[in-house]
């Protein structure tokens, strides 16, 4: 089907067919579950040519597709395009929001969400739900740190690895130390500076890396947990 729906594009289909074809074409993706293709073909439509309300769907469309495909920050961009006219919209705006750590938006969108059919006895939960939102490691913290191995690391809730960390920064300077007491001045220094930039700028890169990381996933088990609330919500009490 998406084959034919191109084919009819090609064919020089005027600039309404053009249209329901990409749109048809869109949905056969989306069924198939190939939602970052879908949003690519909806992006093809000739917004100016469509009715109001047929611009709100195929907007709605491109932020769910890019929802289902996992791309959250992008999917976040539609929210100010998106009328929230129907409960399907609200919820799609509050988990998109979620998911891109935008949780202050996200927030306003899923007290709405609950509240549509009235005031809502989950609201104080859904707050206190927010209230604890994840907040990023300081990052000039992890990188203060990461001078002194394994405190970055330990920072960062890797233990572990910053124990190997340590270790290998403490094996470069020993070498080089070994080396400058021997008399092997050029080995001491060149070899030395050479060890040291791959364990200890490498240790900082990988603190600064871990901050990221850590927060990236962090946002992501927070969208979960909203998901699952709002999903909760909808069940009689």
């Amino acid at each position: 089907m998406a084959v034919s729906y191109e084919r009819a594009i090609w064919e020089g289909a005027s600039l309404e067919e053009a249209n329901n074809a990409l749109r048809g074409k869109a949905e056969c993706y989306k069924q198939l579950g190939r939602y970052a293709e879908a949003s690519a073909t909806l992006g093809r439509v000739r917004m100016f040519a469509l009715l109001p309300e047929e611009r709100q769907e195929v907007l709605y469309q491109q932020e769910l597709c890019h929802f289902l495909a996992g791309d959250f920050a992008q999917s976040a961009t539609f929210v100010g395009e998106v009328e929230p006219a129907s409960k399907d919209i609200l919820l799609l705006h509050a988990l998109a929001l979620a998911y891109a750590g935008k949780f202050d938006e996200s927030e306003i969108f899923a007290a709405r969400f609950i509240s549509w059919d009235g005031e809502s006895p989950h609201l104080q939960a859904l707050l206190d739900l927010y209230a604890g939102h994840p907040v990023p490691r300081d990052h000039t913290t992890a990188l203060v740190l990461s001078f002194l191995p394994p405190a970055g690391h330990i920072y960062n809730g890797r233990p572990a690895e910053g124990l190997l960390s340590a270790g290998l920064n403490a094996v470069s300077v020993a070498f080089t130390a070994a080396s400058l007491l021997s008399g092997y001045w050029v080995t001491g220094i060149v070899g030395g500076s050479i060890a040291l930039n791959y364990t200890l700028m490498g240790s900082i890169e990988r603190n600064a890396a871990l901050v990221e990381a850590q927060h990236r996933d962090s946002v992501l088990e927070f969208g979960d947990r909203v998901r699952e609330f709002l999903a909760q919500t909808l069940k009689p009490l």
